[in-house]
């Protein structure tokens, strides 16, 4: 940044050495670039059958989650029924299975 503020002849080297170094860098990801491009391009198969494989074990994950959650809730409803039909039997209340 220095060599861009003096003037003279620093600046008129400082503008082709800037350049170089922004085409280098350019050229540097355009590299990286392609060879990413490259590598997915060999291994296409291998990263369809691995996303594949990847998105079935999410899916049953996912399931198992659901079904373990839907079975602590059907486990806790069971009790809040039977603690509703004891007190009904306490009391002279109607549970929902006299109704």
């Amino acid at each position: 940044m220095q060599m861009l503020r003096s003037s003279g002849f620093r600046s008129v080297v400082a503008v082709p050495n800037l350049k170089r170094k922004a085409l280098n860098s350019w050229s540097a990801v355009q590299d990286s670039y392609f060879s990413t491009k490259d590598i997915f391009e060999r291994h296409k198969v291998v990263f369809t059958i691995s996303t594949s494989i990847a998105s079935v074990a999410t899916a049953w994950i996912g399931y198992s989650i659901r079904y373990a959650h839907q079975a602590k809730v059907e486990e806790r409803l069971q009790s809040i029924e039977k603690a509703v039909s004891l007190y009904c039997v306490g009391t002279n209340i109607p549970s929902s299975n006299q109704i």
